[in-house]
């Protein structure tokens, strides 16, 4: 019992490890705004455009689809190449409108390839939890560079003690 937990422990940190790079190449080396597996990704909303149905700080699950419609709530590229997540108000052949529910105006007219997916799912408190665990990992990654440091000039100190004596 005791092997199978620390095999299944290992594949759960190569699978972590090989996601992990796989996000870093797609999002620092091919300058990716987004990494999506398969048609799915994970994009965390940081205003509040669309409230009361998603708020900021939310987690939203978007679904790449082949086929969209008005009222579907997705998330797309503007002309700056920002990520935006409204609901499609107006649909034609090949462009749509988008709207924020909690903004009173319509968005810029945009062609359709600009929808990276449509949103399928959302969580306040994931959204949060992911926000607040990435500030804890900055904070934890600074600490450890801090104790690595101190521990070096330790070492440096101790050197120099040596031949001084």
């Amino acid at each position: 019992m005791k092997k199978i937990i620390q095999i299944m422990y290992r594949v759960f940190l190569v699978f972590l490890l090989m996601t992990l790079v796989s996000v870093i190449y797609a999002r620092y080396i091919q300058k990716e705004p987004i990494v999506k597996l398969g048609k799915y990704a994970i994009l965390v909303v940081l205003t509040d455009s669309m409230e009361p149905t998603i708020e900021g700080s939310e987690l939203i699950l978007i679904k790449e689809e082949s086929t969209y419609q008005a009222g579907d709530i997705v998330t797309y590229r503007d002309e700056d190449n920002l990520l935006i997540t409204h609901r499609i108000v107006e649909i034609e052949i090949d462009t749509f409108v988008a709207k924020g529910d909690g903004n009173e105006g319509t968005d810029e007219k945009m062609a359709l390839e600009k929808i990276e997916g449509k949103v399928i799912f959302h969580s306040k408190i994931l959204g949060m939890f992911i926000l607040y665990y990435l500030k804890f990992l900055i904070v934890a990654y600074i600490v450890f560079l801090l104790i690595v440091y101190l521990i070096r000039n330790m070492g440096k100190e101790k050197d120099i003690e040596e031949k001084e004596n």
